[in-house]
């Protein structure tokens, strides 16, 4: 497994209302075989924000992957997911959608997105791993469509290392 270096961490966007939750991934993260740099915004209004380098995110990297929760406040996790959606400047950037309930877990299922593709919380610094060791052969790998566009223009394609 090729890890980075702290001169070129991997950067991370963790979108989380919960400051436990919040503090829990870090420290998970911290046992990473990867230096990663971990931002972190508590909520969907932020996280667009952020990805879309306005207002003070206006010099923040752009993520190579972000760990979204789906339920948040001001603008929901699947919000977010729209939006990126629609954004090709966003689309392309890797999510690992966290959470932590199965009714949750439906919700995903009614967008038909395969319990393959979602993590419960905690993360696991196993999965985190994994996901992070196929970064950098993203564009090797096939994509795959796990929801549907909301507009017909939209072509988003998911990324996932987990299985189906």
């Amino acid at each position: 497994m090729t890890t980075r270096s702290p001169e070129n961490p991997i950067e991370v966007l963790l979108v989380e209302d919960n400051p436990a939750d919040a503090r829990l991934t870090e420290e998970i993260l911290k046992d990473s075989a990867y230096a990663v740099n971990l931002s972190v915004v508590e909520d969907g209004e932020d996280a667009m924000t952020y990805l879309r380098r306005q207002g003070e995110y206006a010099y923040t990297p752009r993520p190579d992957l972000v760990l979204l929760d789906l339920m948040l406040p001001r603008k929901s996790g699947q919000e977010v997911l729209t939006e990126i959606n629609q954004d090709p400047n966003l689309r392309n950037i890797p999510i690992m959608i966290l959470t932590g309930t199965a009714a949750e877990q439906s919700i995903l299922w009614q967008h038909n997105i395969s319990p393959g593709r979602f993590c419960r919380k905690p993360i696991e610094v196993h999965r985190f791993d994994s996901a992070v060791a196929q970064l950098d052969s993203l564009s090797e790998r096939p994509l795959v469509m796990a929801t549907p566009p909301a507009e017909p223009q939209s072509n988003r394609k998911w990324w996932w290392p987990f299985g189906r």
